[in-house]
This record gives structure tokens, C-alpha cells and sequence, in this order.
């Protein structure tokens, strides 16, 4: 499809890549959410169409700019599955749990649940863009090395982010597991290895829509970098933490899970100190960690 010069975000083309377009799109899908959400009061919905969102985008953007190269399709379908497989993870974890704590004390104000829901419009824009770019421009450019690199980071995000949901939801169904946190598997590498999986699939779709970039195209980048700004300083790991220490943080089998272990990348911390007879102590002590004063674990996803 052929799109005219249009208006210009510098040497970026908005015309050319419907970027406004799609802004506009993600923005009215967040606010009929929003409406529903609030005069129901529920929350339960707002991680699905969010996900939901990111496969709607993406495979519209796809058919509207008509061109269907390799990369485009094999990016879309990347981003269709983990959307999917994302949403319905996290549609089916709030139904069991009846609820997500993050919304208790902000979906009855409607101006601080409203912000909420604008925040999502944002991160699914933001995080879109390289999608939005590659299939909004005509490139039949072939096979580059950036294509290798961002399929392996992509597989490596994909597998750990689902692995890691997957074992955290064998642990907490196991009744003699209730009140304990996640200690096994890639948990006991990384503390937060669904959100290492979820950092790497993002720049692994930057890198494989890498040919497309030029001039002001490279403001793609803007998609890994605010995921990561998102994840570390954002609803990520700030509040996974607090959560945390809040529930165990004077359990000695804690302290040591958290002293021994990477905060994000689930390889063996082989570079820190010679543990102490205390820490082994506590390591084995963390198997048999106990605590049953609340049904959430605290080491939720974003």
C-alpha cells in the first residue's frame, strides 16, 4: 500500500508508518476499556485487552500496509504469540485469584484508574513501534546478520518468560507450597526471570526490524528501552520487591534466596562471594520455607 508524504516527526514519516493512526486506535480500545472497567469495578479484563491490543495492532498493521514481506510476517506472528500466550496466562491467573491487588485502593477513584489505563495505551504504543514501522514501510530488503541476533534473543526471552510462568504456576498450585516463594527452577537462578524473557523479546523485534531504520526511524529504540525502564524502575520489580520484604523479608531462607541469586538473568551467580556455613544454612532452609499469611507470592508479572 502506497501511503502519501503526509506530516513529519522529523525525518520520521508518520503519514508513511500510520503511527497517529494507530496511536488513535490503542487509545479508544484502552478507553471503551476503561468505561467498562469502571462501571463494573472490575480489573479483571485490563491485562487481557492489553495483550489483546498488542495482537490486534499488530496484525492490522500488517494487513493495512499490504505488502507482506518475510520479516514483517515473521515479526507480527512473534508478537501475536506472545500476546496471546500472555493474555490468556494472566486472564486465567485473575480469575483464580479473583482479583489483581494492584488495582484495590485506585479503581473506585476513576481519575487514578483512568491514568492506569492511559499508561497501558502508552506502553503498547511505545513498545509497538519497531512492529508498527517495519509494516508501515515498503523495505524488501533480505537476510541480515540483525536478523540472527534478534531471533536468538527473541527464542531466549520467549522460552524463559514462559518457563518461568509455567513453574511459578506448578508451585503455587501445590497445596504444601501455599505462603512460600518461588525457589526452584529459574527462580532459583533469577529473581525475576519472566521479566529478564520479557526485556530480551523486545530487543530481539528491535533488532529484526533493524533494516527498516534510517534517520528518524531509529526512534524505534524507544520500545526495549522503555520495557526495561518499565520492568526496573516502574510496575515491575520496585513493587515485586516491596511486596517481597514486606512478607519475608526476616526469614533468614529469604535473605539468603536473595543474596545468592541474580536479579534478572537465570544463570548460576558463579561471581559472587564463598558462601558461609550461614548461607547454606539458609539455602536449605528455603526448601522448607513456610508461610502461610497471604494467598499472593509477590513475584507476580508486570
Amino acid at each position: 500500500m502506497t501511503h502519501s508524504a503526509g506530516p513529519t516527526w522529523g525525518s520520521l514519516s508518520l503519514a508513511e508508518t500510520s503511527l497517529v493512526f494507530w496511536l488513535l486506535i490503542d487509545v479508544a480500545i484502552q478507553l471503551v476499556g476503561f468505561i467498562a472497567a469502571y462501571v463494573f469495578q472490575t480489573e479483571k479484563f485490563f491485562d487481557l485487552l492489553g495483550s489483546g491490543t498488542f495482537f490486534l495492532l499488530a496484525i492490522c498493521s500488517l494487513i493495512y500496509g499490504a505488502t507482506y514481506h518475510a520479516r514483517q510476517v515473521c515479526v507480527t506472528v512473534m508478537v501475536m504469540l506472545w500476546a496471546a500466550r500472555l493474555g490468556a496466562f494472566l486472564f486465567r491467573r485473575v480469575l483464580k485469584t479473583g482479583k489483581d491487588s494492584r488495582f484495590d485502593e485506585i479503581k473506585t477513584n476513576p481519575l487514578k484508574f483512568g491514568v492506569v489505563w492511559f499508561g497501558q495505551a502508552v506502553w503498547v504504543w511505545v513498545t509497538l513501534l519497531p512492529v508498527l514501522i517495519l509494516n508501515g514501510t515498503q523495505s524488501t530488503k533480505g537476510f541480515r546478520w540483525s536478523d540472527v541476533v534478534g531471533t536468538v534473543l527473541w527464542i531466549i526471552g520467549f522460552v524463559c518468560e514462559t518457563t518461568a510462568d509455567l513453574q511459578k504456576t506448578a508451585f503455587k498450585n501445590k497445596p504444601e507450597n501455599k505462603g512460600r516463594f518461588i525457589n526452584t527452577g529459574l527462580w532459583a537462578y533469577a529473581r525475576y526471570p519472566n521479566y529478564f524473557g520479557e526485556m530480551t523479546m523486545w530487543w530481539g523485534i528491535w533488532f529484526l526490524c533493524i533494516p527498516v531504520y534510517h534517520d528518524g526511524y531509529w526512534a524505534a529504540i524507544a520500545s526495549p528501552l522503555f520495557v526495561m525502564l518499565l520492568i526496573l524502575k516502574g510496575s515491575g520489580v520496585p513493587m515485586q520487591e516491596k511486596q517481597q520484604k514486606e512478607r519475608w523479608g526476616k526469614e533468614p531462607a529469604f535473605q539468603a534466596w536473595r543474596r545468592n541469586t541474580n536479579l534478572l538473568v537465570p544463570i548460576p551467580k558463579f561471581w559472587s562471594k564463598t558462601a558461609t556455613p550461614d548461607d547454606d544454612k539458609m539455602k536449605a532452609l528455603a526448601r522448607q520455607n513456610e508461610h502461610s499469611d497471604s494467598n499472593s507470592d509477590g513475584q507476580d508479572a508486570v
